[in-house]
């Protein structure tokens, strides 16, 4: 495969033994399905197979579609060409209600797939990713640290997070400059009910991430009702976002929403 055909698809390949191992972190039971995000050239793919149902693979690139349907034709496998943010998952969900996603996810668009799947987690036992190492680092953080972002709260209103292994970029062809790790997603026994609006008023709240709340906030509202908010909950002026959980954001998003501003 020549290399603008991996740059434009996002594509580094997994090695088999560790493909191996990460295929068996995934919690399937008997009679559970798999929807399969880029398998690329099947090195996942040919793991998750016997531990699943069925497997259902979406690959956008054309030749590795064909080759992957070619390779696992006499399996319970089957895959659809096609760009997984354009992929109707809600159809498929609807008559594959027992699955799981899996995916080693290009590297450019894997923020936007998870961002895409967290908000269908209720219907799916959950998603096994792989990622760079950074982005699985933001995915799992918690409150007060360098990694918890916008990406975090999203992702733990919906979600039960796990930091699964790291797995280095002597493990791709073609190596990558980065660390990967995995992580595993599952729904949450009581996802946060988040308003129209929620995560983007998350977004402005971490747009200025060394900033007091008071100051990124303003604008929308104005300082005084900001304040007023922040002590209803009994939290400090110099409060940052990144001291919120995503339980008092919703609270926060609550009270000022409620406001003239």
């Amino acid at each position: 495969m020549d290399r603008n055909r991996r740059r434009r698809f996002g594509q580094n390949f997994l090695d088999d033994t560790m493909a191996h191992a990460i295929a068996n972190d995934l919690p399937i039971l008997a009679g559970q399905e798999i929807l399969e995000i880029g398998p690329g050239h099947g090195a996942l793919t040919k793991h998750l197979i016997p531990r699943a149902a069925h497997v259902t693979s979406v690959e956008i690139d054309p030749e590795c579609a064909a080759l992957v349907g070619k390779q696992f034709a006499d399996k319970s496998f089957s895959v659809i060409q096609a760009d997984f943010m354009k992929f109707d998952v809600d159809a498929w969900l609807d008559t594959h209600p027992n699955a799981w996603a899996a995916g080693n996810l290009p590297y450019n668009v894997s923020t936007a797939i998870i961002a895409h799947l967290v908000e269908r987690m209720h219907r799916l036992h959950g998603l096994m990713a792989m990622v760079q190492f950074e982005v699985a680092k933001r995915l799992c953080a918690e409150p007060c640290t360098s990694d918890y972002g916008s990406l975090t709260v999203l992702v733990a209103a919906h979600c039960e997070r796990k930091f699964l292994r790291k797995v280095g970029p002597e493990f791709f062809t073609p190596r990558p400059n980065v660390d990967s790790a995995t992580v595993l997603l599952t729904p949450r026994a009581q996802p946060l009910q988040a308003p129209a609006g929620f995560f983007d008023f998350v977004q402005a709240c971490f747009a200025h991430k060394r900033k007091r709340l008071s100051n990124s906030l303003e604008g929308p509202w104005s300082k005084a009702q900001i304040m007023d908010a922040i002590q209803q909950m009994g939290l400090s002026e110099h409060t940052r976002a990144e001291e919120l959980s995503p339980e008092q954001f919703l609270v926060l998003h609550g009270i000022l929403d409620t406001t003239n501003g």
